[in-house]
């Protein structure tokens, strides 16, 4: 069982220079668990559904309202570790997926818990990450190993490999906010590489750029 959320709010006060960079921030929400000897990996939030899921290395999902602190569901089915989880797919508030190790991506149901769609590799390769994008929102692309695949993951078709533009795993994938056609990706192999999704996907066409260096973690600003 777990238990609830004791929240700790802090009045720091006015400080003596009001400018941003001297504001104070206290803490307001701790949410105290019961994980047992399991540990978090990542904690992704909806502020749609005001839902935190928290993967774990006993590779469930947990999720637990931000509002109240309160443990709300759980997701059970990958079989090894989880490297991501996230909110983002397109039109689909109550909806988080994951990927993982067990060369899976899931899409599940967060009001019922339930697993609602499998991606599968067919040499089931480890997944590292995972986008949503493309021009009409439809594909899914997964970074693995040294391999960046796609689908149509509203029907759940396999429809591009990528294998030579990297050689080695890839760490991040993320479909450009402002353009949904370009895929950025990093790999441990030191490149950074900008596709275009749009038509027939593959290596030679559809890669635009490349950054040589080593890089983890992809995001956006502005």
């Amino acid at each position: 069982m777990e238990a609830s959320m004791e929240v700790d709010v802090e009045n720091s006060g006015a400080a003596s220079d009001s400018s941003p960079s001297s504001k104070c921030l206290g803490l307001k929400n701790t949410i105290h668990t019961n994980f047992g000897e399991d540990y978090v990996f990542q904690i992704a939030s909806c502020q749609e559904t005001s839902s935190l899921a928290v993967s774990l290395s006993s590779n469930a999902i947990k999720f637990y309202s931000s509002a109240t602190g309160q443990f709300i569901g759980e997701c059970k089915g990958h079989s090894a570790t989880i490297h991501e989880v996230s909110f983002s797919i397109p039109g689909h508030s109550n909806a988080l997926g994951s990927c993982s190790s067990d060369g899976t991506v899931r899409v599940w149901d967060t009001r019922a818990f339930k697993q609602v769609s499998l991606l599968r590799t067919g040499s089931s390769q480890e997944i590292f990450s995972f986008s949503f994008g493309g021009s009409s929102g439809n594909l899914l692309a997964a970074g693995s190993n040294a391999q960046i695949l796609f689908w149509d993951w509203r029907h759940g078709k396999l429809g591009a490999c990528l294998e030579e533009s990297h050689m080695d795993d890839v760490t991040q994938v993320r479909f450009v906010l402002s353009q949904q056609s370009k895929l950025i990706s990093s790999s441990v192999d030191g490149l950074m590489c900008l596709f275009d999704t749009d038509g027939q996907i593959d290596d030679d066409d559809h890669l635009e750029s490349v950054s040589r260096t080593s890089v983890a973690k992809v995001g956006f600003f502005g």
